[in-house]
């Protein structure tokens, strides 16, 4: 059953998030940026003045996703001057200058022309930061001139007060902080960095509906998954430019928190609404289709390849996917295809083999004649499957006759070197209970038809070839067997 979330604790951590959203954070890792985009019509002069500067070289950055990236140098002039200009487009986003030492300031890059003048002392960047020929620029650091306030007085109070005067003095120091985000929020709704704290303002999820009725815990975390990027201006570039408390982290948690333990179709329908709010921003609509298709390529869940094979047949197979290359469309649209056969609860593809002794097998025939059947794809020479063969059959030694279960196991290595260690491996660990086949002959191409691309590859079928489940482990399989399969009939 899916876990209600703490609701209380979501807005703490949301509260927290949101003065962290612009707490100047060091960029730690820096990498040359090499998706810039050569636009002749664009570019950017940007020039730096520091009194009393002392390094040679600066760095410009910026933010994408959870990581930082330097993106252009400049030299010091001898005078302090520091000037970056390159006929490259600085797309909307929060950038930054830094040194090897860890200084730095962050700047706005929105809706202007980065045609920019910065100014500041060594001893202090950010405290004598100042800007000409940016509004936006000109606003945000008013804004967190006025929160330096707030936080030298929280400094120089935790150096006077008692543990218990500080804790006080604190909360108030955080309510005006609070405070101040909501006047900057109210006066500057336009500008970019006022939209980054409202996008981690939490969700106030309602005790009541419209007609005066109490929510269930369920009814208010759907509530709460319905409006999750309610303050979150998704059609907006600059988002995947941002500290990744902003966007990165948010798309996360819903992912990891909001979303866990959900039914596919609940899933893709929330999938759905938010790609579609991004729809306006090339950039944020190229991430979460792209991230979101990743996520579930790679996820462990058994049901939710359904997911991914929606995010393929939805974005890529219908030409959205804009950014992709013909051949890896094709390559997911192929994987995605084949996915959509051996779904959970899709029949299982038929399969004709020859067993140890060259007699042909059939799957349909195996799986008629017990109540549930182990499909097994697997290879002596594969080091995961010495581990994990043993052990499954472990598993299914113990249920076997109670639950009715048989094994369908293919040899994925069909070839002269690896039959003899086949066969000696199913004498050393006692596997002759299973039906076992040489995978090089037969009525499909079965790694096509069933994706194995790695072994082991494990389903569990019904008597009807029904899939029940796969991408189980010998842990989670005994599990399986005793939550899910009914015990055989006994005449």
């Amino acid at each position: 059953m899916k876990k209600t979330p703490n609701y209380t604790a979501m807005k703490t951590r949301a509260a927290l998030l949101l003065l962290a959203a612009i707490v100047w954070i060091p960029p730690h890792a820096l990498s040359k940026d090499k998706k810039d985009k050569k636009n002749p019509s664009a570019g950017y002069i940007i020039t730096l003045h520091i009194d009393g500067a002392t390094d040679d070289t600066l760095y410009l950055g910026n933010y994408f996703a959870k990581g930082t990236y330097a993106i252009d140098t400049a030299l010091n002039d001898g005078k302090g001057n520091y000037r970056f200009s390159r006929e490259t487009t600085l797309y909307d986003g929060l950038y930054f200058f830094t040194n090897q030492k860890g200084q730095f300031f962050e700047f706005v890059v929105y809706k202007e022309t980065p045609k920019f003048d910065f100014t500041t002392k060594n001893d202090d960047w950010k405290k004598y930061a100042r800007v000409k020929g940016s509004r936006e620029n000109d606003i945000f650091f008013a804004f967190h001139n006025e929160r330096r306030v707030l936080t030298d007085e929280l400094e120089a109070a935790s150096k006077r007060m008692s543990e218990a005067e500080f804790k006080e003095f604190r909360s108030e120091q955080i309510k005006k902080n609070d405070t101040l985000m909501l006047k900057y929020i109210a006066q500057y709704p336009e500008c970019m960095f006022t939209k980054m704290m409202e996008a981690t303002k939490p969700i106030e999820v309602p005790l009541v509906n419209a007609a005066g009725d109490s929510l269930s815990a369920t009814e208010r975390w759907e509530y709460y998954a319905d409006h999750y990027f309610d303050n979150m201006p998704l059609d907006e570039d600059f988002l995947v430019r941002t500290p990744e408390n902003v966007f990165y982290k948010k798309v996360e948690d819903y992912f990891n928190v909001t979303l866990k333990n959900t039914m596919p179709s609940f899933i893709v329908k929330h999938i759905d609404a938010m790609i579609d709010k991004a729809r306006p921003s090339p950039e944020v609509f190229k991430y979460l289709v792209h991230t979101t298709s990743e996520r579930f390529l790679q996820s462990n869940v058994m049901v939710y390849d359904s997911v991914y094979v929606h995010m393929i047949h939805r974005y890529y197979a219908t030409g959205e996917a804009v950014w992709a290359s013909p051949s890896s469309i094709d390559d997911n649209v192929k994987r995605a295809d084949t996915w959509e056969k051996i779904l959970v609860g899709k029949q299982a593809p038929e399969l004709i083999l020859k067993d140890t002794l060259g007699h042909y097998q059939s799957l349909t025939m195996e799986c008629s004649r017990h109540q549930y059947t182990l499909l097994v794809f697997w290879s002596p020479t594969c080091g995961h499957c010495k581990v994990t063969i043993p052990e499954m059959h472990e598993v299914y030694e113990k249920y076997k006759t109670e639950y009715d279960i048989a094994a369908f196991a293919i040899l994925s290595e069909p070839d002269e070197n690896t039959r003899p260690q086949w066969k000696k491996f199913i004498a050393q660990h006692d596997l002759g209970d299973w039906l076992h086949l040489d995978g090089g002959e037969c009525n499909v191409d079965w790694r096509e038809v069933y994706d194995v691309v790695t072994t082991p590859k494990i389903f569990l079928l019904d008597h009807n070839r029904k899939i029940i489940a796969k991408k189980f482990s010998p842990e989670t399989f005994e599990g399986l067997i005793t939550n899910q399969l009914s015990p055989a009939r006994k005449n």
